[in-house]
């Protein structure tokens, strides 16, 4: 495809707006994690692990359910909504608008009443504390998807914090503020109640969305005549979507198949666990949302110096930010998580070690799959991802049973390290770039 430039608008390009939206996407990153973790903390205390883990597995099961529901299209309006309107194709535009939300509404709400009857069947035709939970839960998916599509709608709109503040900020802080107010009046909080304080929050984030897209829409694409290209698009958002559903699985399948084969309390300490070596992932994340545009750059032009001493750098410092709650998590672990969550989820400590030791390994190889997808390799991203998430479902699909929440554990962190080799390996072949921490040894060697 040739490259399009956009036309000069509010917020639609330049190095400084880029910076902004960068510090910005990485303030709100930061908000979500600590609130995400606050959160569960507070949910863990207050329910206790068999709650708890009910609440965690309706959850899981709602954002596998998303995949399908979203069905690429949030990043295919991230992508062409820009591209519509820097040619002035105000009806595609308006077309693309229309047709992903009818599209998503209707998916979801077959998937909800599907995954509804299945769950009531599933219980014998009994409407039990856990049947009416996951009904809450699935009833929330449209919401779920409309938001995420409006969100990409609006960065595609070029109002990138805009259209990540409801997810990023408000949605958790809604959930705080709905579990903080409820226990303060004195009522027992249960897995049901939660999931709808959940569901809740999602409501509300996608109406703000909704009005925020309704508002930034520029004049001339809601006067148009929408235009529908629906079989290219859908084709489009299937496979733009491909690798973020990868990794959806990968982050949600070990609750999911506790919850299934363990029960709630399975699913409840793989659940505090896996959250917790969120932040030894986080220094990754935030690397990777820093360095996007960089590594695109420095492609582009042809600075393979500059980006192997960036990336070799960049992979230092996020294994260095990692080893440190890596190191507190593997030597204190049960003492955290007693001191966080109580004594009832003291089990959970040999899970988050073998979970931070994945991550560790995730750490070491540094930002590869943002530098495959940032040079326009995303076939060998998608490979790899696919293959890392396929691992963690036919590994925990067999550990579990037998090792319950090590099983899990086990399964993800082998998911991780093994799509992360094939990661690294790819972007050795593509670019020729060593993405792991030893990359600048590794390179100077090559050049001898």
């Amino acid at each position: 495809m040739a490259e399009v430039r956009a036309p000069a608008r509010p917020g639609s390009g330049g190095a400084r707006t880029l910076a902004r939206n960068a510090v910005g996407s990485f303030g709100m990153n930061v908000i979500n994690v600590l609130a995400t973790i606050g959160t569960t903390i507070l949910l863990g205390r207050l329910m206790g692990v068999s709650e708890f883990g009910s609440y965690a597995f309706v959850i899981a099961n709602v954002t596998l359910l998303g995949i399908p529901a979203i069905l690429g299209a949030d990043r295919l309006l991230t992508r062409d909504i820009a591209v519509h309107l820097s040619r002035d194709a105000h009806g595609l535009a308006r077309g693309l608008f229309e047709r992903a939300q009818q599209l998503v509404i209707a998916v979801s709400l077959v998937l909800a009443i599907g995954a509804g009857t299945v769950a009531w069947f599933a219980a014998g035709g009994v409407i039990s504390g856990s049947v009416l939970a996951f009904w809450i839960g699935v009833a929330a998916l449209p919401f779920l998807a409309l938001g995420r599509v409006v969100q990409g709608g609006l960065m595609g709109l070029h109002h990138i914090l805009l259209g990540q503040a409801p997810e990023f900020v408000l949605r958790p802080a809604v959930l705080l503020a709905l579990v903080m107010g409820y226990v303060l009046v004195g009522s027992t909080l249960n897995a049901t109640v939660a999931v709808f304080f959940h569901a809740a929050s999602l409501a509300v984030a996608c109406v703000v969305s909704v009005a925020l897209l309704r508002s930034r829409t520029p004049p001339e694409v809601k006067r148009a005549v929408p235009v529908y290209e629906t079989r290219r698009w859908a084709s489009a958002a299937a496979s733009l979507g491909f690798l973020s559903g990868a990794a959806v699985l990968n982050s949600q399948i070990g609750v999911a198949l506790l919850g299934a084969i363990s029960g709630s309390e399975s699913a409840g300490l793989y659940a505090v666990a896996q959250r917790g070596a969120m932040l030894v992932a986080f220094p990754l994340a935030a690397a990777n949302a820093a360095m996007s545009p960089t590594v695109a750059r420095l492609w582009a032009t042809g600075g393979r110096d500059r980006l192997q001493r960036l990336v070799t750098l960049s992979a230092r410092g996020v294994l260095l930010a990692a080893l440190i709650p890596a190191a507190a998590f593997i030597l204190f672990g049960r003492d955290i998580l007693v001191l966080l969550f109580g004594a009832g989820f003291a089990p959970a400590d040999a899970p988050l070690a073998i979970l931070t030791l994945g991550q560790v390994g995730n750490a070491a190889t540094g930002t590869v799959a943002t530098l495959l997808l940032m040079t326009g390799k995303q076939r060998q991203a998608a490979v790899g991802i696919t293959v890392g998430a396929v691992l963690n479902l036919a590994l925990g699909a067999v550990l579990i049973p037998s090792m319950d929440t090590i099983g899990a554990a086990t399964a993800a962190a082998a998911g991780v390290i093994d799509s992360n080799m094939i990661l690294v390996v790819a972007t050795y072949r593509q670019l020729g770039i060593h993405a792991t921490a030893l990359g600048r040894l590794a390179f100077r060697r090559s050049r001898r």
